[in-house]
């Protein structure tokens, strides 16, 4: 049982870290956007709007895979109580 303890802390250590860098993306992506779509910067005529939505994309994306991180850190972290 101790090896199956450790080992869950190792996987609860690795997902943590996973969430922190993901998050770290998700809110990289979000600046980008709100900088991007801020027509006090840039006007509407000159935005680009697709790159704006490729970076949506990536964002839904990473906010996906953080939710599945998430999930499985709740999970080892009742399994570890």
């Amino acid at each position: 049982m101790n090896h199956e303890r450790a080992a869950m802390r190792g996987r609860l250590a690795e997902a943590e870290a996973l969430h922190t860098k993901l998050t770290a993306r998700a809110e990289g992506l979000c600046a980008k956007i709100r900088q991007d779509l801020n027509t006090a910067l840039t006007p509407v005529t000159d935005m680009d709007v697709p790159g704006a939505a490729a970076l949506m994309e990536s964002l839904v994306a990473a906010w996906g895979e953080l939710a599945a991180v998430s999930g499985r850190i709740a999970r080892l972290r009742r399994e570890l109580a």
